[in-house]
């Protein structure tokens, strides 16, 4: 433990996870990104999302191709090296075609002795065939998982559901008042927080969502710059130390798994399951999800004007195929509207270089000009 995290007297993701096996907690590891986390819940099963465990890349390569971006990479070799041992089975959604490649590599040629499960969500445009399919697969992941946590209480699955929805509206104030500059909370500590919904049970992160959203302050300085981050996940953490540094408040980001997985609380519907639902298909617009360039562009626009941001960083992950099929034409639809943006390509685990640091400081040069 770090001696931040000493401070903070907060656990380690392993510390944490070790402790719910122990209490009798069942743990699944889930690769990224969108997969209804509230049916786990509801089994005492604990999502421990993979997505860029820090270690050092070396026997995945033989598996895959040179090209495939980091996370698929570190992924693979999280569970090459033996560290995913803790774990009871795995979850697999259909994130995007490496995503999938991994899960066969894992499932049919590793031949890993923990089971394997896959959740297909639809991709955009969306109809009313498209919520009966996402209905049938809520469904039947509930029914497979059963077979290994026992079957699943619809009670209980209510409750998991509306808490699921109490925390979306805690994130939704959180983002609101980061928004504002009101949170006591720079850069980095802000999307620690965030992502420590990645392991936590529902239970330990509510309040700690609640402790902070009851902290609010008065408005901050007027010289912060307000900024958009996007991308897949908020890496590497020097960039979030570099902006920190620079006086740059991340008023909002599209973020894969940031506020693209935010659910919208909705209706009180009686069948969770048509809860879970609509609440997938409210969110923002996803590259992931197949939706437009259009629906995306739109939302960072939207996002611009009720914060304020003067620009767009987008920080995208190498080889990144969802992401970089809608890059140049949204660099070009915010440039059209006057709206700087840069575009960072990073590794995850490898720390930001010179070169791109100094053209994260020129970017936000700029933007003092706007």
């Amino acid at each position: 433990m770090n001696d931040d995290r000493q401070k903070r007297n907060v656990m380690t993701r392993k510390e944490y996870l070790l402790k719910q096996k122990k209490q009798g907690m069942h743990l699944m590891g889930v690769f990224p990104a969108q997969y209804p986390k509230e049916i786990l819940w509801a089994m005492n099963v604990v999502p421990a999302e993979i997505w860029d465990p820090p270690l050092q890349t070396t026997a995945a390569s033989a598996h895959l191709q040179s090209y495939i971006c980091s996370v698929v990479q570190s992924g693979l070799e999280l569970v090459l090296q033996g560290k995913t041992d803790i774990l009871d089975a795995f979850l697999f959604p259909h994130t995007c075609d490496s995503i999938q490649n991994m899960a066969s590599v894992i499932f049919d040629y590793i031949g890993t002795q923990k089971p394997c499960y896959f959740f297909y969500h639809p991709k955009a445009p969306y109809g009313a065939s498209a919520r009966e399919f996402y209905r049938q697969q809520l469904r039947e992941l509930a029914e497979n998982l059963s077979s290994q946590f026992g079957p699943l209480d619809p009670n209980v699955l209510k409750e998991k559901v509306e808490q699921g929805q109490y925390i979306a509206r805690l994130l939704e104030d959180l983002y609101q008042l980061r928004a504002q500059n009101r949170l006591d909370l720079n850069n980095v500590a802000f999307y620690e927080l965030i992502r420590r919904g990645e392991y936590l049970f529902p239970d330990a992160w509510a309040p700690e969502l609640e402790k902070h959203v009851k902290q609010q302050k008065e408005a901050g300085k007027e010289s912060s710059i307000p900024i958009l981050l996007s991308g897949v996940l908020p890496n590497p953490a020097e960039l979030l130390k570099l902006l920190d540094e620079l006086g740059v408040l991340v008023a909002h980001d599209d973020l894969l798994n940031g506020s693209r997985r935010l659910l919208i609380p909705g209706n009180d519907f009686k069948d969770p399951f048509e809860q879970l639902t609509e609440s997938y298909f409210a969110m923002p617009p996803c590259s992931t999800r197949g939706s437009s360039v259009e629906r995306r562009r739109d939302y960072l626009l939207r996002l611009v004007e009720t914060t304020g941001a003067r620009g767009v960083l987008f920080n995208i992950v190498k080889f990144c195929e969802p992401e970089w099929f809608d890059i140049p034409n949204l660099q070009e639809s915010l440039k059209e509207r006057g709206i700087p943006s840069l575009v960072l390509d990073t590794e995850l685990n490898q720390g930001l270089s010179g070169q791109l640091s100094t053209r994260a400081e020129a970017f936000i040069e700029t933007l003092n000009k706007v």
